[in-house]
């Protein structure tokens, strides 16, 4: 309860601060209106000369750019801006005053500020999976539809572990540029099911970086079938990662040294 009561107050001063930028709003939407024009206006170029890729239908593959925005969108909400600014916390030593409150520092580096504009991206994602649902005429159970909010969740998991493992490696080095671009070329990749990927591409987003596996088992528990046993080990190796994180960021810990030191 106690840090239930806390992220409310996180999303009482970004809203405060989302009626001062009310700009921001709109420009939220529109960015991502645009993009779904341009994803969409793609699949149909592709769709106009093949009834399927790797297995996937046309409106399967738009529920999973739906999944996709979903999840990042969410992302981008928590975690994403807030752990962008751990490098420079770790360099000017500001990282101190996170780590000596009377809460736990993962959880307020990771979720101090929240971008609530971002919902408008999660609202749209949702739009578009139901689109396809109705346009490609996919129906989905109610078990489907809860194993798909399990997988999103779990999806997200993964996603927030690998980068801030990543972002840790400010306490080594001066500059993790290379985070963000590796982040940003492997979130492209995932933007289409790692079924149509092969080779090294495929074993980065299953087995190193796995947002494209994670992404994939996410979409798949709902238009598609899935195998119990990948499901679960999905859901285990999501927890895994996180644990992981939670290691890394303690031995790093002892890596800080603090601005009074």
């Amino acid at each position: 309860m106690r840090y239930i009561r806390l992220y409310r107050e996180f999303l009482k001063q970004s809203l405060m601060k989302l009626m001062t930028y009310r700009v921001n709003f709109f420009l939220i939407f529109i960015t991502n209106f645009a993009y779904f024009a341009v994803q969409i206006v793609f699949l149909q170029v592709i769709f106009s000369n093949v009834t399927s890729l790797a297995g996937w239908t046309k409106y399967e593959m738009i529920f999973y750019i739906g999944t996709f925005n979903i999840i990042d969108s969410l992302w981008v909400f928590g975690p994403y801006f807030n752990l962008l600014s751990l490098p420079e916390l770790i360099r000017n030593g500001m990282l101190d005053y996170y780590i000596t409150k009377p809460v736990n520092s993962q959880f307020f580096i990771s979720l101090r500020n929240v971008e609530i504009g971002s919902l408008i991206s999660v609202l749209a994602g949702g739009a578009i999976t139901l689109y396809a649902l109705a346009a490609g005429n996919i129906s989905i159970t109610f078990a489907k539809v809860i194993l798909y909010i399990i997988a999103i969740f779990h999806a997200l998991l993964v996603e927030y572990a690998v980068y801030f493992i990543m972002t840790c490696l400010s306490f080594w080095t001066i500059k993790t540029d290379f985070v963000e671009k590796i982040h940003g070329i492997v979130c492209y990749f995932s933007t289409r099911p790692v079924d149509i990927y092969k080779g090294f591409i495929r074993f980065i987003l299953c087995y190193i970086l796995p947002y494209g596996f994670v992404m994939t088992i996410a979409s798949k528990s709902a238009v598609k079938s899935i195998n119990a046993d990948v499901y679960i080990t999905f859901i285990i190796l999501s927890w895994c990662f996180f644990g992981a994180s939670i290691l890394f960021w303690r031995f790093s810990l002892r890596r800080y040294s603090s601005a009074s030191s």
